[in-house]
Order: C-alpha cells, then structure tokens, then sequence
C-alpha cells in the first residue's frame, strides 16, 4: 500500500513530542558534572519518575512492534510476557535483590558478580551484556524503519540514522537523569496511544464477540485464546511458558537486566527504589491488553492482506499495518508520537546502561585504573555515540534474519539470561558458592545456551528448540555445575561476603 499523508495537525502532535522530550533532556544535562552524576543521576531521582521509567525501559518500540506481530502469530499466550515473566519477577526484585545491589554500592550487575565470585565473572557478563544492548539497539532501529516504511514511506537507513540522531542529541550530555525524565514524558504518551488504538481496533471489528467470531473462523488459529497452549505448541508450549519464562526470563530480566537495575540505583533512597518497582508493577498491569490485542485486532481486521505467518512473512509490519487502515487524522499523530516514546525510551534506556557497563565493568577495572572522573565522564558520553553506530550497523542483518523484532530480543537474552539467573540466586542465597563454581557455571549455562540456540543445525532437531526451552535448560546447566564446582572448591571467606549474602549483612559502619 501506499504511504500516508500526515494532516497538518498530526505533524503537528509529532512535533510537539519530539520537540519537548529533546528541550528536556537538554536542559536537564545542565547539572552532569561527574561520572556519578552522568551514570547514577547523582542518586537525586524520585520514585515515580523511575517506576514510570522502568516501564517504558521494558515497553518500547520493540515490543509495540513485536509484540503485536507475535500476538498476529500466537494469540493470547504473549500475554504471558507481563501476566507470568513480570508482575511476581518486578516485586522478588523489589524486595529481596535491589536492596543488595543497593547495600553494596555498585553501579552495575557485572560489578556485583565481580565481588561476589571474581573479575572473570565480571568482565565476562559485562562483555555479553555490551554485545546484548547493541543487538537490542538495532532490533529498536528495525522497530522504527519497519513503522516508518508503512506509515511514511521512508526508507530503512533514513528512519534510521534520523534516530540515532534524535536520541543522541540529549543522552550524549544528559546522563541517567535526562533519560529517566524523558521517559516520564514518553510513558504517558505510550500509555495513551496505546490505548487509543485498542479502543478504536475494537470498535471496527464489532467489538470483542466481533474479534473473537473473525478470529476464529481461520483455520489455523486453534490456540489463539489459550493463555496457556498445549504441550504441543511449536513455541509456547504451557511448560516451556511456566519454566522457562515464568522462572528464568522473567526474574533474570528484572533482577539482573542493568537497564532496569541501573534506574533504581540513581534512586534517593532504598525506600523510594522499592517503590518504584511497586509503581512500575502497578502500571503494568494494564499492559498485556495494550500490547496484545492490537495484534489480535490486525489478525480480525487485515489476515487476508497480512496473509498467513509461514515462510517469508514479516510481522514487523502488523502494527503499521494496522495503523494505515485505523486511525484517522489527529488520531494518527498521537499514536505515531508515542511510538516515537517508544524508540527514544528505549534507545536512551539501553545506550546508556551499555555505557556505564564499558566504563565500570572494562575500563577501570582492566584498561586505566587510575582513571579520573572526568575521563570517565568524557568516554562516557563518547560511547552513547558509538553503540547508536554499532547498533545502527546491526539492524538491516536483524531485519533479515528474524521474523519479528521481539522474536530477536527474546532470543538474544535467551544466551545468557539462565545463567546469570544463576549465578545472582546462588550468590545471593548461599555463602557456599565460590568464584571457580560460579566461572564454571557462567561458561557452561552460556555453552548449553548456544548448543541450543543452534539445535536445527548442531543437533540435527527439526525446527530447533523453542527458545523458552533454552532459557530453562540454560538456567538448570548452571546451578548443576556452580554447584558440583563449589563443593569442590574453597568458598571466600566471610567477611569478603558481608553485605552480598543475604544470610551476612553488612557491618554497621558499611550500612551507614
């Protein structure tokens, strides 16, 4: 089909978005003045800025995209990805693991693993953390060229190289804090919009009796409105969704994704970071709709022009799709600029993160100990420039590669999010784990990850194994072998463990 024409009044609505999320980001960066202010936001950020910010750090444009084209796909099982993978994973992290990121003082999850076991942990976790954020940077470029391509008819470099330069423009000088305030800003612009196009979507096919009577009469969708599919499932069946999401990507995700833990560590208090995983598990609740039913609204409205997912289809363009056929004018402007939320949120979220990991976790440590603040502060701000290259780089190999960007994500945290689950649950719940167990355990969990991830062509199993498999068997690989290893091997002693064990608190002047 044919691009739209934006009226004038949507323009209008885009503009005023773009305009006011990069005047605050800007004017925001005016108090960076040290690596601790650029990184952490000086620990001055308010509870209700960071819940609203770790929701549109999780919900961004990937997932819009994503998550509508799986939802085309697979029906109410992506739900799951909030119901089962988020709401019980946000409190766990809220109540029994931030407080120790908090207590120990790091600015990273990498940095944790290296007092906790050693710095071969750390570099090696800090390591895959910087290659995930920049494959989750350009699975956000393919989200905004794929709705751009729709929408507007721009071509793919075009959408984006115009993004890497409008989040540039304020996370390069802003820090953590421009970030969090913007994403204030562009969650309730992805709020909004989202809801917007479910209201409507739901209107046009004649109400939910509507949706479900079109959705059913296809002759391929027999699991659509099952929560939990049968153990038969090509990709979701209900064990692998139970085991492999419910207790591997989920909590791995919101315990130990420095994306999401870095916004709590730049938090006043202890207090005010458990609570705003409380206020982000709150507005997630209403997420699963709005992610969802867009999707399943497409598969009422558009199945004959989307066609059936098999071969070569692409499910980055149901969203778009979709808002072609529904949206009039006005109407279009808003959705548009909370997709736009969506990339910049997530963008800025993932840059910046993958930035404090390079300069805490690689260059201090191994490169310049003796690194000043400044320096730290100026490679900082250098690197938020350098991942929007890397990841803008990644994205047309993305594009071809995977059928849906959330697809892709999901499948990159698949290689390593089981064993750092791990790792933090062993570390945190036993003194007994020790460095050579936890070394040993990363290197086998992240092994099984990639035999698995790789099953069709290494192991010869027809259609390979469904990824939420992978995290669980990932996952199980390495506690076994932390495990086996530490029994083996001497544990550090006790007063290198205070404040990382949940069993040793620290000392008192520590906590003061």
């Amino acid at each position: 089909m044919d691009s739209l024409r934006l009226q004038p009044v949507d323009v209008a609505a885009v503009l005023a978005y773009l305009l006011s999320v990069v005047t605050i980001g800007l004017w925001l960066s005016r108090g960076i003045r040290t690596s601790r202010d650029f990184f952490l936001a000086g620990k001055t950020l308010p509870w209700w800025a960071v819940g609203m910010s770790l929701v549109v750090t999780d919900i961004g444009a990937k997932d819009m995209i994503g998550v509508a084209g799986d939802a085309y796909r697979y029906g109410l099982v992506m739900m799951n990805y909030d119901f089962i993978g988020c709401i019980f994973p946000v409190l766990l992290a809220a109540f029994l693991f931030m407080p120790f990121f908090w207590i120990a003082g790091v600015y990273t999850v990498p940095e944790y693993l290296g007092r906790r076991y050693n710095l071969g942990v750390r570099a090696c976790f800090a390591v895959i953390w910087v290659f995930f954020m920049t494959a989750t940077i350009g699975t956000i470029f393919v989200s905004a060229a794929a709705m751009f391509e729709v929408l507007l008819g721009w071509p793919f470099w075009f959408s984006v190289g115009l993004s890497v330069v409008a989040v540039g423009l304020y996370t390069v000088s802003g820090g953590l804090k421009a970030v969090v305030f913007t994403d204030v800003v562009s969650c309730i612009v992805l709020v909004t919009g989202a809801a917007l196009i479910c209201v409507l979507g739901v209107e046009r096919v004649g109400g939910i009796a509507g949706l479900k009577a079109s959705i059913s009469a296809l002759d391929w969708t027999r699991d659509h409105f099952d929560i939990l599919p049968p153990t038969d499932h090509a990709v979701y069946p209900w064990p692998a969704v139970v085991l492999g999401l419910g207790f591997v990507l989920g909590p791995a995700y919101w315990i130990g994704n420095q994306a999401i833990v870095q916004r709590t560590l730049g938090s006043r208090s202890q207090n005010e970071a458990r609570a705003s995983y409380v206020f982000c598990a709150g507005i997630k609740l209403v997420f699963p709709v709005l992610l969802v039913l867009p999707g399943m609204i497409a598969l009422a409205m558009l199945s004959r022009e989307l066609g059936r997912p098999e071969g070569e289809w692409n499910g980055n363009r149901v969203l778009p799709m979709l808002l072609a056929h529904l949206l009039p004018p006005g109407v279009l402007g808003i959705v548009i600029g909370a997709f736009l939320a969506g990339i910049l949120s997530n963008l800025d979220s993932y840059v910046n993160s993958a930035s404090t990991l390079i300069v805490t976790d690689l260059y201090r440590p191994f490169i310049n100990r003796h690194a000043t603040d400044q320096q730290c502060l100026r490679l900082g701000r250098w690197l938020v420039a350098v991942l929007l290259v890397g990841g803008a780089l990644l994205s047309y190999p993305i594009k071809t590669r995977f059928g849906t960007v959330f697809e892709a994500f999901q499948t990159f945290l698949t290689f390593f999010q089981g064993p750092l689950l791990a790792l933090l649950l062993l570390g945190m719940l036993t003194r007994r784990a020790t460095q050579w167990g936890g070394l040993a355990g990363m290197g086998a969990g992240v092994a099984t990850a990639v035999v698995l991830n790789g099953a069709e062509s290494l192991l010869g199993i027809a259609g390979g194994v469904p990824f939420l498999w992978t995290a669980w068997w990932s996952f199980v690989a390495a506690v076994v072998v932390t495990a086996a290893v530490s029994m083996v091997t001497r544990p550090h002693d006790e007063d290198r463990l205070r404040g990382l064990v949940c069993w040793l608190p620290a000392k008192k002047e520590e906590t003061q």
